[in-house]
């Protein structure tokens, strides 16, 4: 037996756990946002949908988390998270301050940002099969 193998089996297993946590997490406030993003469309009034559409991204905890990713995930979800939050933040200033009659500039940021979102769960689907298979690291 090889001594440092059940200390290497552990580390992976709390990095796989961290990790699948994190994404789930990320996915989490990115769903809470985008929600929180469509009500502010639907019911702030204009005077209000500036602070309300901030208070919206930042109430979420995307950006915590966000953060977390770039500490611990490899380089391919870092890039497919920030997409996603960038996209949200630019959702986040259409809703603050286009008219609320124009639905089809808002569906197109919901396509973009969910087509956002589907790229960092393949990421985040392809770090944990990559722990899973011991073949990951730390960062990559």
């Amino acid at each position: 037996m090889v001594p440092w193998l059940p200390a290497r089996h552990e580390s992976v297993n709390r990095l796989l756990e961290l990790r699948a946590t994190l994404y789930a997490d990320y996915l989490l406030a990115m769903e809470e946002t985008g929600r929180w993003l469509l009500q502010v469309w639907s019911t702030a009034e204009a005077s209000e949908r500036l602070r309300a559409a901030h208070a919206a991204f930042d109430g979420c905890g995307l950006g915590g988390a966000r953060q977390k990713i770039h500490v611990l995930a490899p380089a391919s979800t870092v890039e497919a998270a920030d997409a996603v939050f960038h996209g949200l933040r630019g959702a986040r200033d259409f809703v603050a301050t286009a008219d609320q009659h124009d639905s089809d500039s808002l569906h197109v940021f919901r396509e973009e940002v969910g087509a956002l979102r589907d790229v960092f769960q393949e990421a985040a689907r392809n770090d944990v099969r990559a722990l899973l298979a011991g073949s990951a690291r730390w960062t990559v």
